[in-house]
């Protein structure tokens, strides 16, 4: 349970080693097939860098780029997913990120279905990142609050779906939207 635990929090797109890139937002969503393999996808609202600094935003871009946009670092934090693609966008003036997945089996994913007919659960505790606090925000299903930091669903839900929020734009924080602009972002 351990090994899952880790593999969700050094799989974020952004949140990197380097403890510089961040995002606002996250969200993720997951469907499953009757033999619970499926598919999802994350995306990452605002990306950013947490220090404002000329060499943290090159620094910090680089590595979105080449680790992660062009890298192996998502596939090597989350070898229980299949990655099927992944890009950066722009909308409503923020630079996102999007990863798109498969899974051969969702319960290696954080969830749990209780008694083969029961709820479907996710384990869902605000953690402390890399570059910044992840912490429920909504979900399609019922979030157990604080002292029950679960998320369930109806036994015949097929698509999960929430949002978590990371960072908060601030002084120290650094849209990596123009540098992308800049180096030929689409």
């Amino acid at each position: 349970m351990k090994k899952i635990f880790t593999l969700f929090i050094l799989s974020y797109f952004v949140i990197t080693i380097q403890g510089c890139l961040t995002v606002e937002t996250k969200d993720y969503y997951f469907k499953i097939k009757k033999d619970n393999s499926g598919e999802g996808w994350i995306r990452y609202s605002n990306i950013m860098t947490d220090k404002d600094t000329a060499g943290s935003v090159e620094t910090d871009y680089q590595t979105l780029i080449e680790s992660y946009l062009n890298g192996d670092a998502l596939k090597n934090d989350m070898p229980n997913i299949k990655i099927t693609d992944k890009r950066l966008y722009e909308e409503d003036d923020q630079l996102c990120g999007e990863l798109k997945f498969t899974f051969d089996d969702i319960t290696k994913l954080k969830f749990y279905k209780y008694k083969d007919t029961g709820p479907w659960c996710y384990h869902f505790s605000s953690f402390e990142m890399i570059g910044g606090t992840e912490s429920y925000f909504s979900s399609n299903g019922t979030y157990g609050g604080e002292n029950m930091p679960v998320i369930f669903w109806d036994g015949t839900q097929k698509e999960f779906k929430f949002k978590t929020t990371v960072s908060q734009p601030g002084k120290s924080t650094k849209s990596l939207l123009e540098i992308w602009k800049q180096k030929g972002g689409n």
